[in-house]
C-alpha cells in the first residue's frame, strides 16, 4: 500500500487553516442567487480554461465564456465534452463506485476511449505495464484508514502528485489527474473546490510545478509538493472569498428604505427585487425554499403597505416590482 512520507509543517497547517475560514466566509455569506451564480460561472469559466492549458490547447478564455453565456462559439467536441464533465463533476464524484472504477469513468467520459491505461512509453514517466499496479496501490490507500483520517486537502494533494507521477493516461493525463483529485474532495464535501479555478497557478509556475513533483520522484517526501499545492489553492479560494466580502459590502450599502421596520426576510426580498426587477410566486420557493408562499405574500403585502412594492396582474400570475 502506499505509504506518503510528508511533515506537516506549521506553513502548511496555516495553509489549511486559512483555506478552511475562506471556506466557512462563502458557504455562509448570503449573496443573491443572481451574483452567486455570476461568480460561480465566472469561476467555472476559469477553471476549464486553466485546465485546457494543462494540455497545451489553443484556446482563448472568451471563447470559453461565450459558451457558458449560450452564445455558442465553434468549440471542438472533445473540449465540449470537458466542460460537460467539469459542469457535472459534483455528479460523478458521488456515483457509488469503487475509486478504480471512477478513475475509469471519469476518463472513458473525457476521452470517449474505453482503454483503461496508457499503452506507449513516455519519457520519465512510469513504464505501461506498472500503471496498472501503481493505480491499486493509490486506491488502496485511498480507502485506508491513513487516508480517512487525514484531512482531504492533504489526500487530493497527494492523489494528484501520485498521478502526475504515473502520467497513466494516453490522452489529457494531467487534466484527468486534476478532475481526479477534484472528485476526491467533492466527495468529502469539499464541493467548493468546484470554483476554485487554482490550475491557473500551476500554468503561470508551471516550473515550480514540475521542481515540485521532481522532488517527489527523488526523495519521496511529498512535503515541499503539499506546500506548494495548498498555497495555490489558498491564493484563489482567497480571491474568491473577497469578491463574496464585496458583494456583501455592496448589498450592506445599499439604501433600503424604511429598514428599521422590516424584517430581514423582507430586506432580503427587497434586496431580490433590486436585482431581479420583479418577483412572481413561481419564484418564492428559489428565494426562501423553507417559507410558505402565504408568508411570503405577507411580507410582499407589508412592503406595498410601506410604499416599496407595487403588485401587478391578478392570482398567480401577479407580479411585485419595487415602486419607483
Amino acid at each position: 500500500m502506499l505509504l506518503p512520507d510528508y511533515t506537516i509543517t506549521n506553513r502548511i497547517l496555516k495553509n489549511i487553516s486559512e483555506i478552511e475560514r475562506s471556506r466557512g466566509y462563502i458557504e455562509n455569506t448570503f449573496v443573491l442567487p443572481f451574483s452567486r451564480n455570476s461568480l460561480k460561472k465566472e469561476s467555472k469559466e476559469k477553471k476549464v480554461y486553466n485546465l485546457l492549458l494543462l494540455e497545451d490547447y489553443d484556446v482563448n478564455l472568451t471563447d470559453i465564456k461565450k459558451h457558458f453565456d449560450s452564445i455558442s462559439p465553434h468549440l471542438d467536441d472533445e473540449i465540449l465534452k470537458i466542460i460537460e464533465v467539469v459542469s457535472n463533476l459534483d455528479q460523478l464524484s458521488k456515483m457509488k463506485l469503487g475509486w478504480d472504477k471512477k478513475f475509469k469513468n471519469l476518463s472513458e467520459k473525457i476521452t470517449d476511449n474505453d482503454v483503461a491505461f496508457r499503452v506507449k512509453k513516455i519519457p520519465n514517466k512510469l513504464l505501461p505495464e506498472e500503471i496498472l499496479a501503481k493505480i491499486s496501490l493509490i486506491t488502496e490507500w485511498l480507502n485506508s484508514d491513513d487516508a480517512k483520517n487525514t484531512h482531504p486537502l492533504i489526500v487530493s494533494g497527494i492523489l494528484l502528485a501520485e498521478l502526475e507521477i504515473a502520467h497513466p493516461y494516453e490522452k489529457l493525463s494531467s487534466l484527468t489527474s486534476n478532475l481526479i483529485s477534484e472528485m476526491f474532495l467533492i466527495s468529502n464535501n469539499f464541493d467548493i473546490v468546484e470554483i476554485i479555478p487554482y490550475q491557473e497557478n500551476f500554468n503561470l509556475q508551471r516550473f515550480k510545478f514540475n521542481d515540485a513533483i521532481e522532488y517527489i520522484k527523488k526523495t519521496e517526501d511529498y512535503t515541499e509538493w503539499l506546500d506548494f499545492y495548498l498555497e495555490n489553492i489558498l491564493f484563489q479560494i482567497q480571491i474568491l472569498k473577497e469578491k463574496y466580502e464585496l458583494l456583501e459590502k455592496q448589498s450592506k450599502q445599499q439604501s433600503i428604505p424604511n429598514a428599521e421596520k422590516l424584517t430581514l426576510r423582507q430586506q432580503r426580498i427587497y434586496q431580490y427585487l433590486l436585482d431581479y426587477k420583479f418577483i412572481q410566486n413561481s419564484q418564492f420557493s428559489l428565494l426562501f425554499p423553507d417559507i410558505s408562499e402565504d408568508s411570503i405574500l405577507r411580507d410582499l403585502r407589508v412592503l406595498g403597505d410601506l410604499d416599496l412594492v407595487v403588485k401587478t396582474g391578478k392570482t398567480k400570475s401577479s407580479k411585485y416590482e419595487l415602486k419607483h
